[in-house]
Formats: C-alpha cells, sequence, structure tokens
C-alpha cells in the first residue's frame, strides 16, 4: 500500500473522542487505532477529548501535524470547542469513538454542513439507559462502524441503521513487532516470581492461567470470578496449575474476598497482579499456558488478540464478541456456560491435559492474527471506509 494513497493534502479531520493515550480501556485502545491509522498517512486532523485531563495532553507529542484540546471532563467546555472548530475550519470528515459525544454533531449533519462516523460500542449501544443523547448520535452519523457481532446484536435492536463491520487489531508497534520476529512456543521463565493471595511470594510455572481485564462493577461479566470458583476444581487434577489476574478496578475487593473464601491451597495458586506494566504483561503473555477469558459481554476482545499473537490458545464464550475471534478447537476453545465454575473447569482441563492440541491451537491463533488482525489490516478497513 502506498503511504499516501488515501489521503490528499487539502483534507482535515476531526476527532471527538472520549480519550486515546490519556485513557485505558478497550474505547481508547480502539481509538488509538484510528490515530495511528491517520498518522501512517500523514494525514491533518485536530483531536477533541473529553474525559481526558489537562495534563494528558503530554501523551500526544508524538504525534504529528496534530491539534490536540481536551475538555477536562467538562461538557460545556467541550460543546463550547466542538462548535468553535467547526465554525473554523471545513473538515474532510469527523470521527466519534462515543454515541453520546456524536449527538453534539448530529443537528450539522441534519443541515448538510458536515459528515460524520462513529464506532459504535456494544456496551453504550444496547445499554438499557441508552437515551435520546445517544439515539441523535446514532440517527445522524454518516456511517456507523462496529465489530461484526456488535452490528449484530445492534441491528437486533435497531434495524433500521446502516453499520458497517469493520474489527480492530493489533497496535502498529504490536504489528511490526510480530512480522519481525513470530514468537516461538516460549519456555516457562522460571525467575518470574508473583505475590500469591495466600502473602507468599512462588515462581510462576508452566501452567498459567492469565486473564488480562480491568475488575469494574460495571462489567462483572468479565470471568474473573468463574475462574476463581473453577481453580478448586482444576487443581485437583493439575496441583500445579495457577491463576493469574492482571487489571484492576473497583471491583476487586469484591473478588479478593471471593478468592480468599478457598481454601489456602487455593489462594496459594491465585495472584492479583493489579495493573501491569507493558514489559510485565509481556512476560506474563509469554508465561502462560492459556489464557482465559470467559466472558459474556464482549463487544469486540483485543485481549484475545493480543495472546494470540505470543501464540497462545484461548478459552473464551460462545455468547459475546469473542465467537467472531477465537475458533473454536481451532484456536482455542469456546465455553459452553460461561455463568457455569464446572464448565469452565471442564474447559481449562481439557487444554491442560493435552499440551500438544494446546500448542497447535496457539499457532493456529498466531497464523490468524497475521492473516486478519495486524495493523495493515485495520489501517486499510478504516481508511477505505473513512473517504468512500
Amino acid at each position: 500500500m502506498s503511504k499516501n494513497v488515501y489521503q490528499s493534502t487539502s483534507q482535515r479531520y476531526l476527532l471527538l473522542i472520549t480519550g486515546a493515550y490519556g485513557l485505558s480501556g478497550g474505547i481508547a485502545g480502539s481509538t488509538r487505532l484510528v490515530i495511528e491509522a491517520l498518522q501512517s498517512v500523514d494525514a491533518h486532523f485536530d483531536i477533541i477529548a473529553f474525559n481526558e485531563r489537562a495534563d494528558a495532553a503530554s501523551h500526544y507529542t508524538h504525534l504529528h501535524g496534530v491539534n490536540y484540546l481536551t475538555a477536562n471532563n467538562n461538557k460545556l467546555i467541550f460543546v463550547g470547542l466542538v462548535v468553535k472548530m467547526l465554525l473554523l475550519t471545513r473538515y474532510q470528515t469527523i470521527f466519534c469513538d462515543h454515541i453520546n459525544i456524536a449527538s453534539i454533531l448530529a443537528p450539522f449533519a441534519f443541515l448538510g454542513l458536515i459528515r460524520y462516523i462513529v464506532r459504535v460500542h456494544l456496551i453504550e449501544a444496547l445499554s438499557p439507559h441508552l437515551d435520546g443523547q445517544g439515539m441523535i448520535g446514532l440517527r445522524g452519523a454518516n456511517k456507523l462502524h462496529a465489530s461484526e457481532f456488535a452490528k449484530h446484536e445492534v441491528l437486533k435492536r435497531f434495524p433500521l441503521l446502516k453499520i458497517e463491520a469493520l474489527p480492530l487489531a493489533l497496535d502498529q508497534k504490536a504489528s511490526a513487532a510480530i512480522q519481525a520476529s513470530p514468537p516461538a512456543i516460549a519456555s516457562p521463565i522460571h525467575n518470574l516470581q508473583m505475590l500469591a493471595l495466600d502473602n507468599c511470594v512462588y515462581s510462576l510455572g508452566d501452567c498459567v492461567i492469565l486473564h488480562v481485564g480491568r475488575m469494574a462493577t460495571s462489567e462483572q461479566y468479565k470471568g474473573q470470578d468463574v475462574l476463581i470458583q473453577a481453580m478448586p476444581q482444576i487443581l485437583e487434577l493439575h496441583p500445579q496449575a495457577q491463576l493469574v489476574f492482571a487489571g484492576q478496578g473497583d471491583d476487586m475487593e469484591r473478588l479478593l474476598v471471593l478468592a480468599r473464601s478457598n481454601s489456602p491451597e487455593v489462594q496459594a495458586a491465585i495472584f492479583f497482579a493489579g495493573f501491569v506494566s507493558e514489559e510485565l504483561l509481556t512476560q506474563l503473555y509469554q508465561q502462560c499456558y492459556v489464557f482465559a477469558m470467559p466472558s459474556r459481554g464482549e463487544g469486540f476482545g483485543l485481549v484475545y488478540i493480543e495472546a494470540m499473537r505470543w501464540a497462545k490458545p484461548c478459552i473464551a464464550s460462545r455468547v459475546d464478541a469473542a465467537q467472531y475471534i477465537v475458533q473454536h478447537e481451532i484456536t482455542g476453545l469456546l465455553v459452553e456456560d460461561a455463568t457455569s465454575s464446572e464448565s469452565v473447569a471442564h474447559t481449562v482441563i481439557n487444554l491442560l491435559d493435552d499440551p500438544e492440541r494446546a500448542r497447535q491451537y496457539g499457532l493456529a491463533g498466531y497464523q490468524r492474527v497475521l492473516e486478519h488482525y495486524t495493523f495493515e489490516h485495520f489501517r486499510e478497513r478504516f481508511l477505505t471506509s473513512l473517504n468512500s
């Protein structure tokens, strides 16, 4: 692909976002992909962030030719900045990462003054609290982007919407790394030590079950609790198994209480790493035997792709977007009932029982990332849609 195949020097874009480099989470991650795609073709664009604090500007200094503004979580300031930029600049296209933010643009779009695209995230579009503001943002958009699963689910509720399936992918740095040096099936890093729930430090072995995800009271569907409840049954057959959680949030205390209700032997096999550095997260992906997130509400699930990048088999559920990423009995296993600790334990044990099958699933997952989920795949999909 030619670097500037999609871009003319006269075009300028506006990004209205909740946040990107100054926030964490799936929405911020998907927005960073959009920014990287525009940067890769030397596009000129302005960014107005709603949720990021004023000091978040320092995270954007690596961007070239970009004007960054933040409303510091103030609605009036945000609206004022948006209206000011619309009056001062004629934009080729405006991109929004949230349906509520997009509602500000709808009146301008209805008058034919602008065109805008919204990335639709399942958790917002299907929220039981979806209000008129969100509906206006949806209705006024020229295009809606979503994952395959989110598109399917949103159309059940709003069948008249026109939604384009646009899967996410690895970021530019990860894609470059995986293509430059394909990961081997790593040997355990026996000097990687962590504090277990019993307050003792242990080395992580070769039967690590890894979960990466936020621990938020609003997202109790990610499966941490079911994995904790499954550990006694897993340890009966695989006493060397260890469960590692990377992530934190306001639901951590509930999960800690649940984990501490187990016997001392089970507590010695459970690790809450909290927020981890990029370096430690890489080590955990390399170390783990299997990546397990039996979630019931993912709109896409970037973490599965990140695990597959390291040639790790994945365990997910059949009821959310993971079914579009994790191929059952090809790149991992889909749990029949992700609310059942017995079903989750049975699925984990199946992979622990058969290391060769787990290895083959991991290699197939790695190949799937190369074929469908590199940054170049996302860039081509996004820029083609943006300018069509």
